[in-house]
């Protein structure tokens, strides 16, 4: 659509999280007149940056992946190459109710890419590495097969989980002790609630090679070429947010803060056709009070999955949402110089913690632990699996504290004193239900959305899936435009 051809539409992007600055941006960039509108005072969604220790950190997502090079070349477009730092080389863990143990390196969501190394045998014994390392020799299915058919699945059969696929051909000791904990911590779901195409690249390397463990070596090998798994910004995420928002208003876009859209409707303009608009179509969105905030064109909308489905008034509610919360401190103990648990761990059920993962900040991020003093670290903690509510919710301040030192101190194997923390935050968050393969909402013509509840966990998903809403929006409007246009 070229703006000259006819009166730039004017597009309403509903939430500023970085689908909706990524999506403002994309349209804006394409000559619509474009209003963001976000209910809060703050943009960026669940990217977020707090003070500890006299320096900013994340408190929200901290980094992006690498895979598909859309968010480097995201970061590239707005000058911010120079910006992207990588992680240390330290590796991560898993804390069992048996101890901790380092994480098999490459693999995919825990399915090991090489099930005899060392490291794997030291988490599943020689039996279970050799119950993995025999997947492969297994007749070739494909997801959704039912084990106790034995046969393959038929189009249209039920969506195989990653649960009930690891269960089936890599079994129960893998699932429990390599693959749940980490599904639980990357996607906030347990694996037999998750399906296997919301986990990116999986489904379709198994399909390919009908094997997990060689899906594995795939994924991590394409990794590797991709130049690692995950990379940030120095000074954190949050210089995205601000970078997006800035290009956004150099390119015209109006952004509103503090405006909440309850209701959406559509309807033809009160004045008829105007020229170069679609046959005079509108939609208005207004808010708690009735009061039109905005009419527009099209909308894109950029938020939780509640919200849409209530805007989009649709009659089958989505799945719920559930809260996690991260806990993130200061501490003062040169004890963790050693990073005893290299980059961060993650916590398996039944291990007696109630966090379920740990981030050591300033020893996976060397340019963060540069912004500190010595022997400063920042860690952070997460609280909330799917279905239950955080252990850290209904806490006062001083306990919720305590909680997360305790806490720390069993996953780091060092005793940490809350009288060592210098300073400390807690930050809530909603997570919705990932992407099952087929879409929970249909929207009507003229609106889209996007969201990683749409496209899948992560920047790495959420920047793409945000510029194609964007696109099909645009495609929307050029083929309404054209219809409406009379022959002379």
């Amino acid at each position: 659509m070229h703006a000259s051809a006819h009166a730039r539409p004017h597009i309403a992007v509903v939430g500023g999280g970085i689908s909706g600055l990524v999506a403002a941006r994309e349209l804006a960039r394409a000559g619509a007149a474009v209003t963001l509108v976000e209910r809060g005072e703050r943009l960026g969604g669940r990217v977020r940056g707090a003070e500890l220790g006299g320096a900013t950190f994340d408190v929200g997502a901290e980094a992006f992946a690498t895979r598909g090079g859309a968010v480097a070349a995201l970061i590239a477009d707005l000058g911010l190459s120079g910006r992207i730092v990588q992680p240390a080389q330290l590796g991560s863990w898993v804390v069992t109710a048996d101890g901790a143990l380092p994480l098999p390196p490459g693999g995919a969501v825990g399915i090991p890419a090489r099930p005899l190394a060392a490291s794997v045998r030291a988490h599943l014994g020689l039996r279970g590495a050799l119950r993995v390392a025999v997947e492969p020799l297994l007749r070739r299915d494909r997801p959704g097969a039912r084990a106790s058919a034995g046969a393959e699945a038929e189009a249209g059969a039920a969506t195989e989980t990653l649960g009930a696929l690891v269960r089936r051909r890599l079994g129960e000791r893998a699932l429990d002790r390599l693959v749940r904990p980490i599904a639980l911590g990357v996607y906030s779901t347990d694996p037999d609630l998750l399906e296997l195409s919301a986990v990116p690249g999986l489904a379709d390397a198994y399909a390919r090679t009908g094997s997990l463990v060689r899906a594995a070596r795939q994924l991590r090998d394409s990794s590797v070429a991709a130049g690692g798994a995950v990379a940030a910004l120095a000074g954190g995420m949050t210089t995205l947010v601000d970078a997006l928002a800035a290009d956004a208003a150099d390119r015209g876009s109006e952004i509103r803060t503090g405006s909440r859209v309850v209701e959406l409707t559509r309807g033809v303009s009160e004045h008829g056709a105007e020229p170069g608009r679609p046959s005079g179509a509108q939609w208005t969105l207004r808010d708690g009070s009735g009061k039109t905030i905005l009419r527009c064109d099209a909308v894109l909308l950029a938020v939780p999955e509640t919200v849409a489905a209530a805007l989009l008034a649709e009659r089958t509610p989505p799945p719920a949402e559930h809260d996690i919360e991260v806990v993130a401190l200061a501490v003062a103990d040169p004890r963790l110089d050693a990073a005893p648990r290299g980059t961060g761990a993650l916590v398996a059920e039944g291990a007696g913690i109630a966090a379920k993962a740990l981030t050591h900040a300033t020893a996976k991020w060397p340019d963060r632990a540069a912004t500190v003093p010595a022997g400063t670290h920042v860690i952070r903690l997460s609280y909330g699996r799917a279905g239950a509510a955080p252990e850290t919710a209904a806490l006062p301040d001083a306990e919720a504290l305590d909680l997360a030192c305790r806490d720390a101190s069993l996953i780091l194997g060092v005793p940490i004193d809350p009288a060592a923390v210098l300073g400390w935050t807690r930050q809530p968050w909603q997570v919705g239900a990932p992407p099952g393969r087929a879409p929970r909402l249909a929207p009507p013509p003229g609106v889209e959305v996007a969201g990683d509840w749409v496209s899948g966990t992560g920047l790495a998903s959420v920047v793409p899936g945000a510029r194609a809403a964007a696109a099909r929006i645009l495609e929307h409007l050029t083929a309404t435009n054209e219809s409406s246009v009379s022959p002379a």
